[in-house]
């Protein structure tokens, strides 16, 4: 029993893909992401998306250096979505975020600083993620509250049988 308590408190290193396998606690889960009733518009693509990262920055000249100013880091997330495992499915609470849109990414563009760029990551329905954060119960269906999303390597991601690696064609002399 003590024993339980503790992992539930210390434990969640293990990732689950399992339905079956949720306990609640600290969890990290890793499945496939599906929308929620409601998605966000990411500022560059124009993607609906569950969530992305934004970063925008500048070149500046410091001490002989060209150094990176970041003008603005945003991270948004759709209010909740889906999360599929084997067996069942988890919805997900996101943490509050900011909204952040493309209007507000054309005032920094149009703010002219010299070197401009910005940058972002997106999370669509169908990504492969790990979700790291709190399980718990609500009612009889599992609800996982955020705290940090990974995306899968493609290499993970292709699970499949072995494949033979190219070869590469000498060239003769």
């Amino acid at each position: 029993m003590v024993l339980d308590l503790l992992k539930r408190w210390f434990g969640g290193g293990k990732e689950l893909v399992s339905y079956d396998e949720l306990r609640p606690g600290k969890a990290v889960l890793r499945g496939t992401v599906k929308a929620g009733d409601e998605q966000v518009r990411s500022p560059l693509k124009g993607l609906s998306c569950v969530a992305f990262y934004y970063r925008a920055w500048y070149k500046a000249q410091a001490r002989g250096k060209w150094v990176e100013r970041v003008v603005k880091d945003a991270e948004v997330y759709a209010p909740s979505f889906v999360l599929a495992l084997e067996g069942g499915e988890v919805r997900v609470q996101s943490p509050r975020s900011a909204p952040f849109d493309p209007q507000e990414h054309r005032q920094l563009m149009a703010r002219g600083f010299a070197g401009f760029q910005a940058t972002e990551q997106v999370i669509r329905p169908g990504t492969k993620v790990k979700l790291t954060g709190n399980v718990h119960r609500d009612g009889e269906k599992w609800v996982l509250r955020l705290r940090r999303i990974d995306l899968i390597p493609e290499e993970e991601q292709a699970a499949g049988p072995y494949k033979r690696p190219e070869r590469r064609r000498r060239r003769r002399r």
